[in-house]
């Protein structure tokens, strides 16, 4: 409705500039001639806009629908999944010396195909184009809490000489190390993700081991990307260097198995991962000591992890990031 109305004085404000046929612009000094004309401008606007508005009941508005010769959905999909398809190409013409932090607590396996170059079908590996759009979003929500809030470092970058293995920290303020995680509302279920968890434990062990830091605490943001008008749900966690060490020495196995051209027994495989993998073809025929572990082999290693819900003593109370 807004939007009419500003249309309507744009409009109108054009028609009372126009000369109208036989008009006689009022002379000046003529302080009769200005009030009367100053009449018959606003008696010619109510007018005026009571027809515009006549016109306007008598359109029907159309409902949106896919086929508009204007914006081609499904060029913009298949524009989307080629930016899917560069960036993956050119993350594996790099040269990659370290292991990367998120490769840790994902199947080994997966990883080691990936670096090897195991063809796959990209166009079905990135067959939800609107992967990119998400991670989009995902960056802008970052940067913006990043620019805002007082923290001392942003992006820290991580990088363990001794394990080979890098990553980027999205914050530290004193003695806390700080993940922000975007999902979807529907898929938050009010407990922190294990694996959002893992990755900043595993920062937070090679800053104090390697840098000199002393991170005590662990907090994961989560923002709603389909929602933002509903308040960040944050949580803090200790950080815990016997799982960090854990998973920081399967660098080492994963680095070996790729230096030796040798296939990795499966580790932290899920069903979830399992379902989407690219290489699950690779996987089947390959022979390993540990089966496909859909999730037991991880669960009994941390099966200690704290469980807490966000949501403290069925009160819906969330922890917020003041």
């Amino acid at each position: 409705m807004e939007r009419k109305v500003n249309e309507y004085e744009i409009l109108l404000s054009y028609l009372d500039k126009q000369e109208k046929p036989g008009y006689k612009p009022p002379r000046k000094n003529s302080s009769v001639n200005n009030a009367k004309s100053f009449e018959d401008i606003s008696v010619k606007k109510t007018d005026t806009k009571k027809i515009i508005e006549e016109c306007q009941d008598n359109f029907d508005t159309p409902q949106f629908s896919n086929d508009s010769l204007g914006f081609d959905v499904i060029k913009f999909e298949n524009m989307m999944r080629a930016r899917l398809i560069d960036d993956y190409k050119k993350m594996q013409s790099y040269e990659r010396p370290y292991i990367s932090v998120t490769e840790l607590f994902y199947c080994i396996r997966k990883s080691y195909y990936s670096r090897l170059k195991y063809a796959t079908d990209l166009k079905k590996q990135f067959n939800f184009a609107y992967l990119d759009l998400i991670n989009r979003i995902g960056n802008t929500i970052h940067d913006y809490v990043q620019e805002i809030y007082n923290f001392t470092e942003v992006e820290k970058p991580i990088v363990s000489e001794k394990y080979k293995v890098k990553g980027r920290a999205d914050a530290i303020l004193d003695k806390f190390l700080y993940e922000f995680k975007t999902l979807d509302q529907k898929k938050f279920n009010g407990k922190y993700i294990k694996e959002h968890y893992f990755q900043a434990i595993i920062y937070a062990y090679i800053l104090n081991s390697e840098y000199g830091y002393n991170i005590k605490t662990i907090t994961l943001v989560y923002f709603f990307r389909n929602n933002i008008s509903i308040r960040p749900y944050s949580i803090d966690l200790p950080t815990d260097d016997n799982v960090a060490i854990s998973f920081l020495e399967q660098a080492i196995v994963l680095q070996n198995c790729i230096s030796s051209k040798q296939v990795p027994d499966i580790i932290n495989s899920t069903q979830e991962q399992c379902r989407w993998c690219p290489y699950i073809s690779f996987c089947d025929k390959d022979p390993s000591k540990t089966q496909k572990s859909f999730g037991s082999k991880a669960d009994d290693n941390f099966k200690d992890l704290p469980e807490i819900d966000i949501f403290k003593n069925e009160q819906k109370e969330a922890i917020f990031l003041l």
